[in-house]
């Protein structure tokens, strides 16, 4: 997997951000619909918004370097490996909305649809186990893009990543090995949680308050 290729592209397009401020626009065109369903901070919405989606843009990278990593460590790689191919695929690959990349408006939607591909895995394990593959949460901040990505354009992704997941769980048979069936059941937790230990929440490394409503 070639996660400094993930991070050339981001570093290229937020050159070309810097002149088009494509997704500095999307936010401000959208911060009023925003506000009725994320809790945002009074003074400069838009600024924290902005930030907080470029940090999760360059979070990808970091995040399935992470997963490979410890995947590695614990004998599990082959069966992450594939859904790690298909984000790094999807990222560097032409735009869906068959667009040249010429803001981080269009990486925002790779960066949603790598991590709630990773999101959906770690559902469909604990559906199957019982306990979660990964230790980290990202369903706040992936709830918060999908709200700036707008309800129908997110969904239709959210239908391809779903479709994908299960198609790869009930095709490959890796999936159905005794082998996998025991990693779950006799790994350390200790352990695995140790490896994750410095990859938390998004939205809290950031440090920004940013909270779906009851409403919501």
């Amino acid at each position: 997997m070639d996660v400094q290729a993930i991070r050339q592209l981001i570093l290229q397009v937020k050159e070309l951000e810097a002149q088009s401020r494509h997704l500095q626009t999307l936010i401000s065109d959208r911060i009023e619909q925003l506000h009725r369903t994320i809790e945002l901070p009074d003074d400069n919405a838009c600024e924290t918004l902005l930030i907080f989606t470029m940090d999760y843009i360059d979070h990808v990278p970091d995040f399935l370097e992470a997963l490979n990593e410890a995947s590695r460590q614990v004998g599990i790689h082959r069966f992450i490996s594939p859904f790690l191919d298909i984000a790094e695929e999807n990222f560097m690959a032409a735009t869906t909305r068959d667009q040249p990349v010429s803001g981080l408006d269009l990486l925002l939607d790779k960066a949603y649809f790598a991590h709630r591909l990773i999101e959906e895995v770690n559902d469909q394990y604990l559906v199957k186990t019982g306990s979660t593959l990964i230790p980290m949460n990202m369903t706040w901040a992936n709830l918060i893009v999908h709200s700036i990505l707008g309800e129908k354009f997110a969904n239709a992704l959210d239908v391809i990543v779903d479709k994908t997941v299960d198609q790869m769980m009930r095709s490959q048979a890796i999936y159905h090995e005794e082998k996998f069936r025991e990693f779950i059941h006799d790994r350390s937790a200790e352990e695995w949680i140790r490896i994750w230990s410095r990859w938390n929440c998004l939205s809290n490394n950031l440090g920004i308050e940013l909270k779906f409503t009851a409403s919501a």
